[in-house]
Order: structure tokens, then sequence, then C-alpha cells
């Protein structure tokens, strides 16, 4: 029988020489001889199966789809807070992950891996709507001097405004909505972190930005959202105007209000707002609470015929 050495079968199987000698101590290369310090491999040996990694294959994507469908479409929709183009950014998040599976080698980054898609997906949807004019690019050096000044607050005991059912879903679907009038960044940084409990670095690595500007894009959204509902908003404070029976009617009712909605982004310093830490614990306490979302059956139908036609 003919032999190679370490380094040959290196070269052969495209893999570091520590690692061959690895396969060798762990007995994973048949045939495989050992003389003092020096390993002999067989000729004809083949590179061993890398038991580091579970490999997916396109069979199992319908087990894929069954167990993060419902992750990935609350991701979209506290991204886009409207239920049918959370079903389309979804379906796409599944459907680009079909097509590039063999390109997942760890299958424990595969939960992270979908997120990430999803986030591109909802980013892409917003670049194909020419309607909007959509600002990607922000000064990294002024995002990190703002994350300075982030605050976590606190998980106090908060007295909170008693409401029927029907009208804190309707509360939950105007957090939503102003949440869209956040700057794109905002709104992924903001979405993810304070509504879906990511943390800043899982953030960074999906926008490929450092963790300090992810703190100044959230302290820079979460003074946006803040500046508005306190003075607008019964539930932080039973002194303004704004009842959400009466937010629905008035939206429905004035066209400057439905201009509001589709044009104007959130800008605290215009009207100089400061921080306020009680309206900060309340906010915080309020977007937490807004229950996560089931997709229709008929739409997880959709997703698996996709696949077929693909």
């Amino acid at each position: 029988m003919e032999f190679i050495s370490v380094s040959e079968a290196a070269k052969k199987w495209g893999i570091s020489e520590r690692r061959v000698q690895k396969l060798c101590e762990e007995n994973r290369v048949p045939g495989v001889e050992r003389i003092s310090r020096i390993w002999l491999i067989p000729r004809n040996a083949e590179k061993p199966t890398d038991k580091r990694y579970k490999t997916i294959t396109k069979v199992s994507m319908n087990e894929i789809v069954i167990k993060y469908n419902a992750y990935i479409y609350n991701i979209a929709y506290k991204l886009t807070g409207k239920p049918e183009q959370a079903e389309d950014i979804a379906q796409e998040t599944f459907i680009k992950a079909w097509k590039h599976l063999d390109e997942l080698k760890d299958q424990t980054a595969l939960k992270q891996w979908l997120r990430t898609i999803c986030v591109n997906e909802f980013r892409m949807s917003l670049r194909k709507d020419i309607r909007k004019k959509i600002t990607y690019v922000d000064n990294i050096e002024e995002l990190e001097k703002d994350g300075e000044f982030l605050v976590n607050p606190t998980e106090d005991v908060i007295e909170e405004v008693q409401a029927s059912e029907d009208v804190i879903s309707m509360r939950n679907g105007c957090f939503l909505a102003m949440s869209r009038k956040l700057s794109v960044n905002q709104r992924i940084v903001f979405s993810l972190i304070d509504m879906f409990g990511l943390s800043i670095q899982e953030v960074a690595d999906i926008l490929e930005i450092t963790p300090k500007a992810v703190k100044g894009l959230l302290y820079r959204a979460r003074m946006n959202i803040d500046s508005f509902f306190q003075s607008h908003c019964y539930f932080l404070n039973t002194e303004n105007p704004c009842r959400c029976k009466a937010w629905a009617e008035f939206f429905q009712n004035r066209s400057e209000l439905q201009s509001f909605m589709q044009d104007k982004i959130l800008d605290y310093t215009e009207k100089g707002y400061e921080f306020d830490l009680e309206v900060r614990k309340k906010l915080s306490l309020y977007y937490q609470q807004i229950p996560d979302q089931m997709p229709r059956k008929e739409w997880y139908q959709r997703i698996i015929s996709q696949f077929k036609n693909i």
C-alpha cells in the first residue's frame, strides 16, 4: 500500500495539516498508520466527513419552515407593522434560504442566518417602493457619539392606564404604525431590540456596523418615539388629547393626518425634546407587550407550493 504524508493529505483534501493530524488521532482515516510521531496516510484514502457540521439538505426545508415560520414572520411583522407585507417578506426569506442552503455549513447558525436574510429582504422591499425616499447611510462617527447617551431603564413596576382589550389592540397598532415613521436603520434597530429582544451585538452583526453605532441608532429611535407619544398619547399622560378610538376616527377623516403617516419622518430635535426617564420606562413596557402574531395557514401552504416550482 502506498502512503502519503500529512502535508500531502492536507493539500489533497483542502484542509490544514493540524486538522489532518486531528483526524488521524481520532482514528477517522481508514488504514492510517503511525511510526513514532509520523502519520502515514493511504494514498487512496478519502477525506472524512466533517462531523463538526451538520449538513442541511433541501429535503429538510419543510422542517425549517415549520420550526421558524412564526419567528421569521414576527420579525417581518414588527419591521413592517403590516400582516400582508410581513407574509411577503417572510415568504421571500424562506425561498432565498432554500436556494442557498448549500452555503450554510453550520446548522447552529441557521436561526441567525434566517433573520439576517429577513432584514435584508425588508430593506430590499423598501428599495423597490419608488414612492419612498430611502436613506440608508448614517454618519457612523455621529451615531457613536449619540450612543453614549443611551440609557436602558430598569424594569420597575409601572402604574398602567387600564383599558379594554379592544383599546389595547388599537394602541398596539398605533405604536407599530409610529415605528414606521423612523428612518430605515432606526426602525430596524428599534424593532429588533425593543420589540423583538435581540442584543445590540446581534443587530450590529446583521447591519454590519459597530455596536456603538447601533446604540446611537437606538438612542435616536427611542427619542423620536418618546417625543411623539409623550405629547399625544393618553397612555403616557391622561391629560393628552389622543384616545385610541378618537385617533382611529381622526385618521379616517383627516387627510392631513394620512399625509403625515405617509411622508413624515420623526425628528425629536425639531421640538427640542429632552430625555424623560418615566416616558421611556412606560414606552419600553408597552412595546415589549405587543404580542406576537401567527401567520395564516394559507400563507404556509403557499410557501410549500413555491418550493415545488423552484
